[in-house]
């Protein structure tokens, strides 16, 4: 939605004449409020994609390591559960 359809938007729902209504002072503790609720929320993003990031991380991991005991099974011609265990 761009800048004109949400004027038209919020005019529609009358929140342009509810905001002209209040006070400078409700104004700005509705901005500041605002702002911080954003602010939450991008930390929340910022977290779920860190753990997101860290998941495909560790699944790169567990599959090389997968990968490595196999070919070192293959290698040695023993099975993976004894590679594991001389460790």
């Amino acid at each position: 939605m761009n800048r004109a359809q949400r004027k038209q938007m919020s005019k529609k729902l009358g929140i342009l004449q509810f905001q002209q209504k209040l006070s400078r002072a409700k104004k700005f503790e509705l901005m500041s409020q605002n702002i911080h609720y954003g602010k939450i929320k991008e930390q929340e993003m910022a977290e779920k994609t860190r753990v997101s990031i860290q998941k495909q991380e560790e699944e790169k991991q567990s599959s090389i390591i997968s990968h490595n005991t196999e070919q070192i099974s293959k290698n040695k011609n023993m099975p993976i559960t004894d590679i594991f265990n001389n460790i």
